[in-house]
């Protein structure tokens, strides 16, 4: 992929091979400071950023456009290749596109097919630590462990999958809260592109909960 000459410019690598280069990113916005994050780098060109905004963040595998916007970027489409930044051998922060990283790199922002339900994160709060917890629901079985969590009146940190999360754990602070992943816009409050009332993907025929019967007998 990159040669060792081209990887000798920057500190914070962190994975050297043909699969994938992994290394040290960050967007800084000044109202919440940095974000950190680690950037992976495919022969495809795609791109991966899991988030380190804090320990235990479950924002993994987003693309370039979605860590700007998770933190607080507005104009994340647009400019992200300007607000990701890496460091560069002697520690100053070079932005993305003032480097080699993004010489494969050519997808272009995709934006949600008309009709496509998005869900929004949620949150839930642990019965134990009293801190919330997001939930992803970008799939049906994230939406699935979601559906459960709220069923369950005495949900704790440890009842997450694959232990993801303690309750030792930080809470995400509260501006890191307002991102719920609306393709509208970062701080979205709730509207019809984010929010859903129910779909295939997030009602189930084996749950007998009332908005699942209620769902299935209608559809």
């Amino acid at each position: 992929m990159f040669t060792e000459k081209e990887l000798e410019n920057f500190m914070g690598v962190l994975k050297r091979g043909s699969d994938y280069v992994e290394i040290e990113c960050g967007c800084t916005v000044t109202k919440f400071g940095d974000t950190n994050g680690k950037l992976r780098i495919f022969p495809d060109g795609r791109l991966e950023i899991d988030c380190q905004c804090y320990s235990g963040c479950p924002e993994v595998k987003l693309s370039p456009i979605e860590f700007a916007k998770h933190a607080g970027r507005k104009t994340a489409i647009q400019n992200w290749k300007s607000q990701i930044w890496v460091n560069n051998k002697e520690g100053r922060r070079e932005n993305l596109w003032k480097t080699c990283l993004l010489k494969y790199h050519t997808d272009t922002f995709r934006r949600p097919l008309r009709g496509q339900i998005i869900h929004r994160d949620e949150f839930i709060r642990c019965t134990n630590c009293n801190k919330d917890r997001r939930f992803l629901l970008r799939t049906k079985e994230e939406c699935r462990i979601y559906h459960d969590a709220v069923a369950n009146k005495d949900w704790k940190c440890s009842d997450m999958p694959h232990k993801r999360i303690s309750c030792n754990d930080a809470e995400e602070r509260e501006s890191r809260k307002a991102c719920r992943a609306c393709p509208r816009t970062a701080k979205c409050n709730g509207c019809v592109r984010c929010v859903c009332f129910g779909c295939s993907m997030c009602k189930f025929e084996d749950c007998n909960c009332r908005a699942c019967v209620d769902f299935l007998k209608n559809i």
